[in-house]
């Protein structure tokens, strides 16, 4: 008999990671012959490709302070219950906040009889100094079948901070050899010439280094900014593209314009295929305060782009320097097996010229290895390896541990 399956997310609008990792999982179960239906909470045309049926239950907004997500559970939670039955679902699949908490709300207020496994992709230390989200999770998650974590240091946040036990990593999925053949379509025609033009006066090719992500805080983009300001006082024929959008898009441009890079940074915003773009540059530099299992890192290294990435919680250490310990002590810059770790970054919004707030510490560090990364050629060829590393997340890999849980 056909296992049915709903993916419960937030949306499947172009947004969270969550969502799009949802997208994925479900697509490939359907694949496998499960009869999934992805059913969003808000409403809006799907943007993420996905196989299956769709609902939505319409709602235009679901986040907000803390007591309209809790009316908004309420309301929307029965609803949850009601089409699980409906459709006689056997599993929800839920990915992340607040569609966990939706999913088991149904379930234990609303009768919703289908076993729930929610998944974490953020990591929870970043709950800590909210009592109520951190009771929330403490007394819900392991109401949960199974509490699937993205990464290892996020389950092991869970079962020592928060003593939930129910709980399994699963890395997020990513079909490696796809990924190769996206990268294989020529750049949009307007960023062509940007990408592969000669600087002016050196007459030498640009060095392109790259950043995928939202422009928020989490992102941490101006830190990446203000660093690239001393590597382009070395190296004019520098480049950073950053591709995505956000709330913090405007407040980036002014920082460009006061630390006058417009013409060696570029806000190239949301792009349907990221790996044209990947493969006509350099390096990848991830500056984000947190994650939880960035797919940027992968996508990198999946087409052997060397790595730069911030040693925040939680995720880049185990993609990268899986010869690691979550909790090893490290002198930075670490110069890894794969990929360069350095500190994170302060959860601070720095928006001023270096001149006013001269950069800190761990931008300097940044730039010297960016630096480092233009002049030394045989340190680009060390770290032009990452594709094997890549594979560790691959779909094939990745869906097996799925089918093994759901059956």
């Amino acid at each position: 008999m056909t296992k049915k399956i709903i993916i419960l997310v937030d949306s499947l609008k172009i947004g969270s990671g969550s969502d799009r990792v949802a997208a994925i999982l479900g697509t490939e179960l359907n694949n496998e012959g499960y009869e999934v239906t992805f059913l969003t909470l808000m409403d809006g045309e799907p943007k993420y490709p996905f196989k299956g049926e769709y609902k939505t239950l319409n709602e235009k907004d679901i986040y907000g302070n803390n007591l309209k997500r809790f009316i908004g559970l309420l309301k929307h939670s029965p609803k949850v219950a009601h089409i699980c039955r409906e459709l006689e679902i056997d599993t929800v699949i839920s990915a992340g906040d607040p569609a966990n908490f939706h999913a088991l709300i149904s379930r234990l207020a609303y009768g919703n009889r289908s076993r729930i496994i929610i998944s974490q992709h953020m990591n929870p230390e970043i709950f800590l100094n909210s009592r109520f989200k951190y009771n929330l999770i403490k007394f819900f998650y392991p109401q949960a079948y199974k509490t699937v974590c993205v990464s290892k240091e996020i389950e092991r946040i869970l079962n020592e901070q928060y003593g939930v036990r129910n709980t399994r990593t699963i890395y997020n999925m990513m079909d490696i050899k796809e990924n190769i053949e996206l990268a294989k379509e020529e750049l949009p025609i307007q960023w062509k010439k940007l990408f592969n033009e000669k600087h002016s006066k050196a007459q030498e090719e640009n060095f392109n280094f790259i950043n995928l992500g939202r422009l928020d805080r989490q992102k941490g983009q101006w830190f990446l900014i203000r660093s690239f300001k001393k590597v382009v006082e070395k190296n004019p024929n520098a480049r950073l593209f950053i591709l995505g959008e956000g709330e913090l898009k405007e407040k980036l441009k002014k920082l460009i314009a006061v630390l006058k890079l417009e013409k060696n940074v570029f806000l190239l915003g949301e792009q349907e295929n990221i790996f044209p773009f990947l493969l006509n540059s350099h390096c990848f530099i991830l500056s984000s305060l947190w994650e939880g299992l960035p797919m940027s890192l992968i996508e990198a290294l999946s087409l052997n782009l060397p790595v730069i990435s911030t040693d925040c919680k939680t995720g880049p250490r185990e993609i990268l320097c899986p010869e690691l310990e979550l909790k090893e002590e490290v002198n930075y810059p670490y110069f890894g097996n794969y990929a360069i770790l350095i500190p994170p970054f302060p959860n601070e919004l720095l928006l001023n010229n270096i001149t006013e707030q001269p950069i800190i510490k761990t931008e300097a560090a940044l730039s010297d290895l960016m630096t480092l990364i233009i002049e030394d050629e045989t340190l680009r060829n060390k770290y032009s390896n990452g594709q094997k590393l890549a594979y560790n997340f691959d779909k094939e890999k990745i869906l097996g541990q799925w089918k093994k849980l759901l059956n």
